[in-house]
């Protein structure tokens, strides 16, 4: 049984609310909330960043593996980690809500909490949006705005023969995190204090911004992904826009000790998690290997994790992998994808 909500303004109204701006930001909303369109001023020397993700229902999350709060937090996390892969600031977003019966009100001031408690650590503001009721399932689409500067615009096609290839963190918690939720015997809310962090990581994933404003602000050739789809889905996408050959070491793919002690005992690969799971939302990259020192230093020097994990070469686009006993095989170009006929 679901409880009377308030009308479509009167819950837009309630809704916002519930979104401060940050004072910086507010100096730069011409028009925001309220109006036909939001409008923002840019700064010179900064271009726009713009994208757009939607969660669905049923096809991104379920009740059973996830709080209001955490949807919310995921919508926008998904987007800021966009912004994150192009070297960008994020700045403002826009949230459009499919809302059916099945929703009370709580719940979905828990979905705009989740995304405003994460908007207020990265100093962004809500502009606007939309709400309509739908016969359907729940579907949250956000759209977050951005800026980087002239020129320093991270792309997927910048690698090349000889750079080095990093990730900016462990892979493949996020799918055991999801392989922790789904199991009937704990339940969203009952997860025991071992697999908490790895739950965590995939109901609260946390986007690597600062770690690509670092790449960005270095001025180097880089080309940057961030892992939504899985490591070896990221890794093909920058390989095929690139057109070059990348090989991953399996030896130096970085997985938490957590993940691996549950892989484990639940009788899974940590590695196919790694490479296939997605929504991890670190970044994967390649930069000149004469500069890997140079950046290593720079994320020492802000306590950001990044680890060496293979390296480009001159060949068919592709990714491979290269095995702890020396065997080099073709990793599977796959991943995550809402059209494929294997399901």
């Amino acid at each position: 049984m679901t409880e009377k909500r308030r009308d479509e303004f009167g819950l837009i109204s309630y809704l916002t609310r519930r979104h401060p701006t940050p004072l910086p930001l507010a100096k730069r909303i011409e028009v925001g909330n309220g109006d036909d369109a939001a409008v923002v001023a840019g700064r010179s020397g900064y271009n726009w960043i713009v994208c757009c993700d939607a969660m669905v229902e049923d096809v991104h999350f379920k009740r059973q593996t996830m709080l209001p709060h955490d949807i919310g937090h995921k919508a926008l996390a998904s987007n800021i980690s966009d912004v994150a892969a192009m070297g960008g600031i994020p700045l403002f977003y826009l949230v459009s809500l499919g809302l059916p019966r099945t929703w009370n009100e709580e719940e979905v001031a828990g979905i705009y909490d989740g995304m405003a408690e994460l908007a207020s650590q990265h100093n962004m503001a809500l502009i606007g949006g939309d709400t309509v009721a739908v016969p359907g399932p729940l579907t949250l689409t956000v759209t977050v705005l951005g800026e980087v500067e002239h020129g320093l615009a991270l792309r997927r096609s910048s690698a090349r023969p000889g750079d080095s290839i990093f990730v900016t963190g462990t892979v493949g918690d996020s799918a055991g995190g999801l392989h922790i939720l789904l199991q009937e015997r704990w339940g969203v809310a009952n997860i025991p204090d071992e697999w908490s962090a790895l739950a965590a990581c995939h109901r609260q994933p946390e986007p690597h911004v600062q770690a690509g404003r670092i790449l960005a602000e270095s001025g180097q050739r880089i080309a940057l992904n961030d892992i939504s789809d899985g490591l070896a889905s990221e890794a093909w996408e920058i390989a095929e826009a690139s057109g070059v050959q990348i090989v991953l070491n399996e030896a130096e793919i970085p997985l938490s000790d957590e993940l691996i002690r549950y892989a484990k005992t639940s009788g899974k690969d940590a590695l196919e998690w790694a490479f296939y799971g997605g929504e991890d939302y670190r970044l994967v990259g390649s930069i000149a290997g004469e500069h890997k020192e140079e950046i290593s230093r720079a994320f020492a020097a802000e306590n950001l994790s990044l680890y060496w994990i293979g390296r480009v070469e001159a060949g068919k686009a592709g990714v491979l992998l290269k095995r702890s006993n020396g065997e080099v095989t073709l990793l599977p170009k796959k991943g995550y994808n809402h059209f494929s006929e294997e399901k």
